[in-house]
């Protein structure tokens, strides 16, 4: 994406999205009605120290919901366990069209004659810290959701040596996002989302995210020199992007990323 075709259009920008539990399910009467006789036990059962425990919480609308505990003054208290997958893709949502806005107003004052120092500087500042706010957050999205789908139990051929076996915690730590998609998540899940021709935006943003991370000068000048990164995010498509990411978390599961209709923008 070249300059000459930036401008302040954000209608392609996706709606905001709905706000998710990492585990809400819809209950029966029937279980709801169970449930109901287990109290008070039921759900402070599920704040026992017992290591496998996991605490929920039932709502009057008979949804069972997965928490975390928090203790407070000693007391274990239950909160609701938001995902983060949608939190880190909400996240690069809301800095989505600063990003577009700010780009574009950039273009405009560096096209005239002569432009205002200060101006450029100030929006540079505000343009490259919107890009790496959104670039990590997008980065987290993703890696959040892949990991989420490596089972506890998984054992794998190691990919770079055949001959050695990765359980998840080596998996998790030492395989790249592609190599977690080319082995394990194709082993668990029977698809690869890698053949879909999205994938090139999921390879770009990774690459992307590497060099704002390990941001390094270019070594061919003898003074700090950081022209190809800039290019680079200036150039950068942010909308592709993120709709790339978006297909890819819900090709594995349908409709996690899905629009809000409440009419607010974010």
């Amino acid at each position: 994406m070249k300059p000459n075709t930036i401008h302040k259009d954000n209608s392609k920008i996706m709606k905001h999205i709905k706000r998710k539990f990492v585990s809400e399910y819809q209950m029966t009467d029937d279980a709801y009605e169970f449930a109901l006789k287990q109290l008070p036990k039921f759900p402070t059962t599920g704040l026992s120290i017992h290591k496998e425990k996991v605490a929920h919480v039932i709502t009057d609308d008979k949804k069972f919901i997965q928490c975390f505990t928090y203790i407070i003054n000693g007391t274990p208290i239950p909160i609701p366990e938001p995902n983060p997958v949608v939190i880190y893709f909400s996240n690069a949502q809301g800095f989505l069209s600063s990003i577009e806005e700010f780009r574009a107003n950039l273009f405009s004052e560096i096209k005239k004659p002569i432009y205002e120092i200060g101006e450029v500087q100030n929006l540079m500042f505000g343009f490259y810290s919107l890009v790496t706010s959104f670039v990590s957050s997008l980065s987290n999205s993703i890696e959040a959701f892949v990991n989420s789908k490596i089972p506890k139990e998984l054992i794998i051929d190691n990919p770079r040596w055949k001959k050695k076996k990765m359980n998840k915690y080596e998996i998790l730590r030492h395989l790249s996002l592609e190599e977690k998609l080319k082995h394990p998540l194709n082993q668990v899940m029977g698809r690869n989302f890698m053949s879909r021709k999205e994938y090139v935006e999921i390879k770009k943003l990774v690459e992307l995210r590497n060099d704002i991370t390990h941001a390094k000068s270019d070594i061919d000048h003898n003074v700090n020199y950081y022209e190809k990164l800039y290019i680079d995010t200036l150039d950068f498509d942010y909308i592709s992007t993120i709709e790339a990411a978006k297909s890819l978390i819900n090709f594995y599961e349908p409709n996690l990323i899905e629009p809000c209709n409440c009419g607010k923008k974010h």
